[in-house]
Parts: structure tokens; sequence; C-alpha cells
């Protein structure tokens, strides 16, 4: 495949635009006709996202197009967190997108599986793991959560409270999350079973009304699912930076205690995507209780942050629970908010009862992550590359060690800082700690991914 980046670090659309046209001219007098592009933004050009949207619309109308906002990207030796980045690919097999818009994600993902069949050989999907509306939509999670809760409290027995969890977990799947898992298991079943997706499930480091956005062919599409599907030579790789999961519950334990810092185990009480409470408490009172300098954060605060675009959804500390089936684990961080039922971006119901309390931490630093070229790449002639934006606040300055060391195997590639990027791979063979089903990778924290044309 022949490939083209074009990208400007302005945040100003009017610089910004004088950049890319300039690059654009040069891209079509050589005679290169893309078939598709991957559009990116970042925080500093989010507010311009309709220009941007209509001025490469108007470049390259005919084309198949995705887009979202990335926290940051690497073109060629740079790394930027600002501007706009597009991947202007002209690709020899059949490329095509498709997207649904809806609150159920069975429907919507078997709405777009129906669309998208068999006949493709590998899928790119985004979708917003998280989606933040506005503020009357907040508040009304607030009192659910704080009636739920009352009800939740209520239950004299861990099936009346999980029945209570369940009912809720519900309400927040139809209003607020695309389960990572689900959306993989539902798109996966509803084309076939047999083509590999690499997941774009998108959550900004920093929230804010109207995030995540995904353009599908220009158009906005909301809470829903797109996805990039190509006929042809594209080779899926998915990397987490993790040791193998143990063979039994003990072994796994044991394998997280070694790896991360400040462990504990806990007893948590949770169904469908709903966490009530951990060791007796409410999870952020535990959590506060852990970590004293975390100060209880009000519903008007988080409210203010949400539409100032200052919501940090990254943290420090999270919980790790154990696969009742395969002995992995599930990993995600436990950011500070006002509610008294947590949500996780995952399903619970197959993880045991015993939780892991964790300080997360990047062994090995930067190095494991560029390791993701050592396994199953080929020799494509461009390399997309999907980073865990946690490297940005981890790493800081010492990320550009992660893009000069895979500068040696992918000269020609685009890197993205983005939500760690979750997978479905049908023919892999893996012991990896965050296999939470066959062929089905999904982590808060510490994977990356690779699409090599």
């Amino acid at each position: 495949m022949r490939a083209e980046i074009v990208y400007t670090p302005k945040n100003e659309f009017k610089e910004a635009r004088i950049d890319l046209e300039e690059r654009i001219k040069e891209v079509k007098l050589s005679g290169f006709e893309p078939n598709f592009i991957l559009m990116f933004l970042t925080d500093g050009t989010f507010k311009d996202w309709k220009r941007y949207n209509e001025f490469f619309r108007e470049g390259f109308p005919d084309v198949q197009m995705l887009g979202c906002v990335v926290e940051g990207y690497a073109a060629r030796d740079e790394i930027w967190t600002r501007g706009v980045v597009a991947l202007l690919g002209e690709f020899e097999g059949e490329v095509e997108v498709y997207f649904e818009s809806g609150d159920k994600v069975e429907e919507v993902c078997n709405r777009l599986g129906k669309k998208i069949r068999e006949r493709y050989d590998s899928i790119l999907a985004m979708f917003p793991v998280f989606y933040f509306p506005g503020r009357l939509e907040f508040a009304r999670l607030f009192i659910n959560d704080r009636l739920y809760y009352r009800r939740y409290r209520n239950q004299e027995t861990l099936e009346g409270k999980k029945s209570v969890l369940g009912e809720y977990s519900k309400y927040l799947e139809d209003h607020f999350i695309f389960p990572i898992d689900k959306v993989l298991k539902y798109l996966s079943e509803s084309t076939g079973g047999e083509i590999p997706i690499m997941g774009m499930n998108l959550m900004p480091l920093e929230g804010k009304v109207g995030t995540p956005i995904i353009l599908a062919n220009y158009e906005e599409i909301g809470r829903g699912v797109a996805a990039m599907c190509f006929k042809g030579e594209v080779n899926a790789v998915y990397h987490d930076i993790y040791p193998e999961r143990g063979n039994s519950f003990e072994e796994t334990v044991e394998i997280i205690k070694e790896y991360f810092s400040n462990v504990e185990e806990v007893e948590v009480v949770k169904a469908g995507i709903a966490i009530g409470e951990i060791n007796g408490m409410t999870p952020m009172e535990f959590l506060r209780m852990k970590r004293v300098a975390y100060e209880r954060i009000g519903e008007g605060e988080f409210l203010d942050k949400v539409e100032k675009g200052k919501l940090q959804t990254v943290t420090p500390y999270g919980l790790a629970f154990v696969n009742k089936n395969n002995f992995s684990s599930l990993l995600f961080g436990l950011v500070n908010s006002p509610v008294n039922i947590y949500p996780s971006l995952i399903e619970l119901d197959n993880f045991e009862e015993t939780g892991i309390f964790v300080g997360e931490i990047f062994r090995e630093g930067t190095k494991k992550f560029a390791e993701i070229t050592r396994y199953k790449k080929r020799s494509g002639a461009f390399d997309l590359f999907l980073f865990d934006m946690d490297m940005i606040p981890s790493f800081k300055s010492k990320i550009y060690k992660v893009v000069a060391e895979l500068t040696e195997h992918s000269p020609n590639k685009l890197g993205l800082f983005v939500a760690p990027p979750s997978a479905y791979l049908p023919y892999v063979a893996s012991k990896s700690l965050v296999e939470i089903d066959r062929g089905y990778f999904v982590t808060g924290s510490g994977s990356s991914a690779l699409l090599e044309f």
C-alpha cells in the first residue's frame, strides 16, 4: 500500500489549513489517489472539528473515511499533542466504511455486523467506550446513582445487592458506556467469527462534553460504532506489556502481586458493569481511604470540569480481577468521581469476587511498548500503531524512545496515542494476561496495536 501522512502541529484553523493545503497539493501533484482517509484531531483542534471535516470532504469527497480525536501522534520522527494529522491510503484491495448509531450495544453491533457480513479480512472499529453528554444527562446519572445506591444498601442479601447492580448496569449501558468486551463479542459473532478486529475504544485523557467524537464518511455518529473494513493484505498485531497469565487463580494473583506495586487483595460486590462496594465501602470511599490525597469531588465541581474539558480520566490506581474461566486478568483504573456505584468499562460477571487493588507501574519503561514489532510483524509497506495514551503522563518526553526504537523496523509509520486498544484475533494462541476469552484481548492499561499494510 502507498501511504501519505498529512499533518500540522498548528491549532488555529486558518493557520493549519494553509499547511494542510500545501501538503495536499504536493500529494495530488504526485499522482497519488487515496481510497481511504483516517483523520485525527487533537484536543487543540477539537473545537473546529466541523471545519476540518468539511476541509477533507472537499479535498477527498469520494474516499472512505474515519476520524476521531486522539491525545497525540508520531508522524515521521516528530511527536505532537496538538494540531491534526491524516493518513491517506492507496490500498490495493477493497476498503469500505460502515457505521451504526444507537443506545443498545448489542443492537448496534448486530446491525453493523449484518452490513459488514463475512467478506472482509480485517476490521478497524471505533466506538466511544464512555460518552460524555451534557450537564443535564450527568445530573440524571447522579440522581439515579443515589436512588439505586439507596436500594442497594437496603438489600439484606448478596443476591439482592447484585440484582440492583444488574439493573443499574443496564442503565449505564443505555446512556453512557459501550462495554469493550461486548462490542468485540457482538461484532465478531455477527461477522462470522473469522475476521480480526482492532478496537479503538475511545476515552479521552480529559473528558469534555460531546467526546469522544467519531466521524464516519464525514458524518458524526454520536453513540455508536464505526468500522473501516479491508479486503486484502492487512496484518493485525496486538501487544501488551504484561507477563503471561497463570494456570490457576492463585498463580495469576501471584503474577499480579509481583508485577504491580502497592498490591492488596480486596472483596468486591459487583454485577454487570457496576461495582457496589470494595471491602464494605463504596469504591470512592475505599480509594480515598487508601490514598488520603484524593479529596472528595462534588457533583458541581465534576460537571464544571467536564464542561471545561478538564476532567482527568487517567489514574495511577486501579483494580485487577481474575477470570473464572481461563485465569486471565482484567485491569482498569479507579477515577475519583462523585458516585456511589462505580461503573466499569468491561462486564465483570466472569471474574472472581476477590479483586486486587494495585498501583499501576509500567515495568521496564518504554522498552516493553517498543517490543510490538518483535511479535508477528511482517514486512508491510506502512505501519499504523495505536499506543496507550497513558504513556504521555507516565513517560513524558521519554516516549520519544518508543518511536526511536520502532524506526529500525518501521521506517514508514504513523503512531497514535489513544485509549489502550482492544482486539479480537480469531487465530491467535496466547497466554496473555489480558486475553479475557479465547481471542479477545481487553485491558484498561498497557496495550498497543499495529495494523501493517
